[in-house]
């Protein structure tokens, strides 16, 4: 056993220990079990909601009960009432690759649990365990899918600070008011994406540990659903990011890098959400799951793609050589299956393109529009940073020809997306001072 690797074996002793203790409560009082870092992922339609979590020592047998909020009197769990949704347990393995890729299997569990046949516009109650202790309960709410909002923020990247003190208070204190800010706002959302890096650091497990502790320590993520996608700083923590999360049907063939990491989509009323592992570049292998996913939901009137690597737009990512190549080859895709809209992070400041079509923007468009009816081409937003741990300024002065708008205001933002029927909305806001960055609006007549 190499130096290094003997290291590495060390600073895992107690490793198990440090991880309950960082990732741990998030947010729940003392009992008898312990979910660390517990979340939850909007289910394969509107009916159900994926958990997941892990916990520590030997391999159990999670469970998620969940009853109406009406059934429950006073403070108790109304376990009498509460249905019972078992589900899967797996020993989680990472890969550190500050040590010669050498991968290494950690007392923790990684447990998933997929929760079907809610109700739409109801109040629920849950908690998890396994069969015979239980966590604190919290409260979920399905929403009406006819007419709803989602939140979209990009890259919380929790530690990476990059001005003033480096510290993860400061990150997480910048996520914590962000999602504060936004449900409190808009307190009927059904859901948040976050577009990709939603922690730091790909060298230390403790260090990830305590980022992913941050990131899901917000009380309003026992009863938010978030759908993230993989980023290139949750890319190089190898097998370790998709333990954290139970994606709804996750592709065993497409856009995969460890197994547990594809490409994956669910359906939340008309709209069809495909959410792409951009790190794999394969466009090939994109192209065959969109494929897929299309075929399968063809009654979606909305079809949104989701990635980190953003293509159109104007920071300090703009002239990466892979980013150049995903501009070249992911676009014709998406013209090929009808996306209407494309979500991105990664290049830490906001971007709305112009309507693109061939690689370019649509002759004609007016960069002044704040609405658009009927659009030929595809509008991609590239979010800003969710928590204000890192900008990146502009590439050039002068905006690039496919741009519609920009804005780097050096604090935190997230969109808020509304969908009725017809059009698709979505309002860019600052959490400073909750002003509007920017507006726009599709309608399919």
């Amino acid at each position: 056993m190499n130096p290094r690797t003997r290291s590495l074996r060390r600073a895992l002793v107690g490793l198990t220990a440090s991880l309950f203790v960082l990732l741990g409560t998030a947010g729940l009082s003392a009992q008898a079990y312990q979910p660390a870092g517990l979340n939850i992922t909007p289910g394969s339609d509107g009916s159900s909601l994926d958990f997941a979590w892990l916990s520590n020592g030997p391999i159990g047998k999670p469970v998620v009960q969940i009853a109406m909020a009406s059934d429950q009197k006073g403070d108790a769990f109304p376990a009498a009432k509460a249905t019972a949704f078992p589900g899967t347990a797996s020993k989680v393995a990472a890969t550190a690759f500050s040590t010669d890729d050498q991968t290494v299997t950690l007392d923790s569990v990684s447990n998933k649990v997929t929760v079907t046949g809610l109700v739409d516009s109801t109040d629920y109650v849950y908690r998890v365990g396994d069969g015979k202790q239980w966590s604190t309960s919290s409260s979920v709410s399905t929403r009406d899918p006819k007419s709803f909002g989602f939140f979209a923020v990009g890259d919380p990247q929790l530690g990476a600070k990059s001005t003033g003190p480096k510290t993860l208070d400061s990150d997480a204190a910048g996520w914590r008011t962000t999602i504060e800010k936004a449900t409190t706002a808009f307190s009927g959302a059904s859901f948040l994406v976050s577009l990709g890096d939603q922690v730091n650091d790909y060298n230390a497990l403790a260090a990830q540990d305590a980022e992913y502790a941050a990131y899901f320590a917000p009380a309003q993520l026992r009863s938010l659903p978030v759908a993230t996608v993989d980023g290139n700083h949750d890319f190089a923590m190898g097998e370790y990011y998709g333990y954290h999360y139970n994606l709804p049907n996750l592709s065993t063939r497409y856009g995969i890098s460890y197994g547990n990491d594809g490409d994956y989509w669910f359906v939340y009323g008309n709209v069809l959400f495909l959410m792409l592992n951009s790190n794999s570049e394969s466009v090939a292998t994109h192209d065959l799951f969109i494929r897929d996913a299309v075929a399968r939901n063809p009654g979606a009137r909305w079809r949104v793609a989701c990635f980190h690597h953003s293509v159109f737009s104007e920071a300090d990512h703009y002239a990466d050589p892979d980013v150049i190549d995903r501009r070249t080859n992911y676009p014709p895709v998406f013209e090929r299956y009808k996306i209407d809209v494309v979500l991105q992070g990664h290049d830490h400041a906001y971007t709305r393109s112009l309507p693109i079509a061939k690689g370019k923007p649509v002759e004609g468009a007016d960069p002044a529009a704040t609405t658009i009816v009927n659009p030929t081409g595809i509008v991609y937003f590239t979010l800003n940073s969710g928590s204000g741990s890192k900008f990146y300024d502009w590439k050039d002065a002068v905006p690039e020809v496919f741009s519609a708008a920009r804005w780097q205001g050096k604090v935190p933002s997230f969109s808020y997306i509304s969908v009725n029927g017809n059009t698709f909305s979505v309002a860019t806001f600052r959490t400073d001072d909750m002003s509007v960055i920017d507006t726009f609006t599709i309608t399919k007549d």
